[in-house]
């Protein structure tokens, strides 16, 4: 299964809630050994009249591609990292089951395709997840105009909401994008949200940790993913995002509810391809090193958060271990 990585992919970025506190922190203590089949197809047809996967009218003439399974409140929200649609939370590598389907068996969990995102795998006719296609593949949802403002992406998920009828409250689980458009999410709809998970998300002390010329050059590839992507589709408008812009609004938010928030990050880091121009290489490896750092110091800033580090992972922990991103969520849940 080739995953979508721009250069690290650990891009996508959070804000620091804002406030002080402590957090605690531990470590999984299951290995990451693969099993002996990679488990790229993770999502068997499920015979529950609760599920659903189509696209969901949300207003204005557009659709949004949305797949919920499972029954059980509070209802899950999964939110994929930068350029990944929703089978990323139906792939699991090793540790099966994948993310979706395994928290399906005790919560309603839903996921959508963001406008501009890509999809790695590839849908049978009897709607299981066949073998991954020999190119990315466009997500589902109508385009929106690139580049997005992270304000109306959370508008665009409060609306979907809304018209698939998805019941409240919710648990924002995000992976790397997704865990700063959670935040953002929660400080604008506080009410709504009972408990947050991030999967390895960065967030604001990220550019004060880092040269400011080093940090230009890491968010140039959510300005311009097409320069950095190979083979993307063709005559496909790629999701973009200004990360400094991404900030300001959550720093400018409502505070975060006062909500379990588990951290998860991992333990390891992606390999930095041998083509990349050497200035970028740097910068990505000064990225690198002050990953731990701040997002302990992000844990820290939020009062009572968790901080997990999943050994011999790296920035897709969802996908390398999903059953350590499950616990933790059925952890935030029992304790909302």
């Amino acid at each position: 299964m080739r995953l979508i990585r721009i250069t690290i992919v650990a891009l996508a970025l959070i804000a620091a809630a804002g406030c002080s506190g402590s957090s605690s922190s531990s470590d999984t203590s299951a290995s990451s050994e693969p099993s002996e089949t990679t488990q790229a197809a993770a999502v068997e047809e499920s015979e529950s009249e609760d599920d659903f996967a189509g696209l969901v009218d949300i207003g204005g003439g557009r659709e949004i591609y949305m797949e919920c399974r499972g029954t059980g409140s509070p209802t899950v929200i999964l939110q994929s990292g930068f350029l990944n649609a929703n089978d990323i939370w139906n792939i699991a590598e090793t540790h099966p089951p994948a993310v979706q389907p395994g928290l399906a068996e005790t919560n309603r969990v839903c996921s959508y395709d963001r406008p501009g995102s890509i999809l790695l795998t590839k849908t049978s006719a009897d709607g299981t997840i066949a073998a991954a296609p020999a190119e990315p593949l466009p997500g589902r949802s109508d385009p929106a105009p690139m580049p997005r403002d992270p304000a109306d992406v959370i508008t665009e998920l409060h609306d979907l909401l809304a018209a698939a009828e998805v019941p409240g409250p919710y648990v924002l689980v995000g992976h790397s994008l997704g865990g700063p458009l959670n935040v953002l999410y929660a400080r604008t709809y506080p009410d709504q949200v009972i408990a947050l998970v991030t999967v390895d998300s960065p967030m604001p002390v990220h550019r004060t940790l880092l040269a400011p010329q080093q940090w230009e050059m890491i968010i140039d590839q959510q300005r311009h993913p097409a320069s950095y992507l190979q083979d993307p589709p063709p005559d496909y408008e790629l999701e973009a995002y200004d990360f400094d812009v991404l900030f300001d609004e959550i720093e400018a938010a409502p505070p975060l509810p006062a909500v379990p928030f588990t951290v998860i990050v991992r333990g390891g880091n992606d390999p930095i391809p041998e083509d990349m121009p050497a200035s970028l290489a740097e910068a990505v490896e000064a990225y690198n090193r002050i990953w731990p750092q701040a997002e302990a110091e992000f844990a820290a800033s939020v009062p009572g958060a968790e901080l997990i580090t999943v050994p011999d992972t790296t920035h897709n922990v969802h996908v390398e271990r999903p059953d350590a991103v499950i616990e933790a969520i059925h952890e935030v849940i029992a304790g909302a």
